[in-house]
């Protein structure tokens, strides 16, 4: 399940490109992700922000008034929580602060359940997607996170690991479920190089195919795509099931 929350300033404000730590303090703040039985790496939510056509990037800067901070989850206590957090906060009637800028809550909207039942879909990503190769070194930047258009047969190995990995975590069943994303074009894959936490990220945005059980794709598409789901990549919107 999907929400989908609005948020507006008055006027027209500055924000950081290492945006995405404020929607994170927000999630602490109504109580997600500070679950310390979830793994670190393992959040069961995916999250992604959608500045709109409006809203320009100058320098180090992303400036606008409105802002869509989209979150999914396939645990239905976490969506409650998240709801009921928001509802909660928008009661408040005050400032939300985000990168140093006052917003506020105009509107919250549930997204109806999208059920998977096709076992090839073809999906964009909402935002940036981010995947590693647990065999590279974490100071070869170019290697450690890696993308499709690198080497799609490792992509795939490493893709296939990060999300059985997940999905037996959450799931708590066993067995493999085979997952392999197919290049339709290699221009609709565009490599995406992000600020976070003040570091940086390398992953990439595009259009794509993915192929395995509904099982699994409707996990990934509720729970997110790759690493770091909790920390606003990863999220999936469905264009087509073949």
């Amino acid at each position: 399940m999907r929400l989908s929350i609005r948020l507006e300033s008055e006027k027209e404000i500055k924000l950081f490109q290492d945006y995405r730590r404020n929607f994170i303090s927000i999630l602490k703040q109504i109580g997600i992700g500070t679950d310390k039985s979830e793994k670190k790496e393992y959040k069961p939510y995916s999250f992604s922000v959608w500045f709109g056509d409006e809203f320009k990037i100058e320098d180090e800067f992303i400036t606008g008034k409105a802002i869509l901070f989209l979150f999914s989850s396939g645990d239905p206590t976490i969506i409650t929580r998240f709801y009921n957090g928001i509802i909660e906060l928008k009661k408040k009637d005050r400032d939300i602060m985000i990168c140093k800028s006052p917003m506020r809550i105009t509107d919250i909207k549930l997204i109806p359940q999208k059920k998977i039942y096709a076992e090839k879909i073809i999906f964009k990503s909402l935002g940036v997607l981010v995947l590693n190769n647990p065999e590279a070194s974490r100071a070869d930047f170019k290697k450690w996170y890696i993308i499709p258009t690198d080497n799609i047969v490792k992509f795939n190995e490493c893709l296939s690991q990060r999300i059985n990995s997940r999905y037996q975590f959450f799931t708590k069943k066993v067995g493999i479920h085979p997952i392999r994303l197919s290049l339709l074009n290699d221009s609709f894959i565009k490599e995406t190089i992000v600020k976070h936490y003040g570091g940086y990220i390398r992953g990439f945005r595009g259009i794509f195919q993915l192929e395995g059980s509904p099982e699994i794709l409707q996990f990934v598409y509720d729970y997110g795509f790759g690493i770091r789901t909790g920390q606003g990549f990863g999220l999936l919107e469905v264009v087509k099931q073949i």
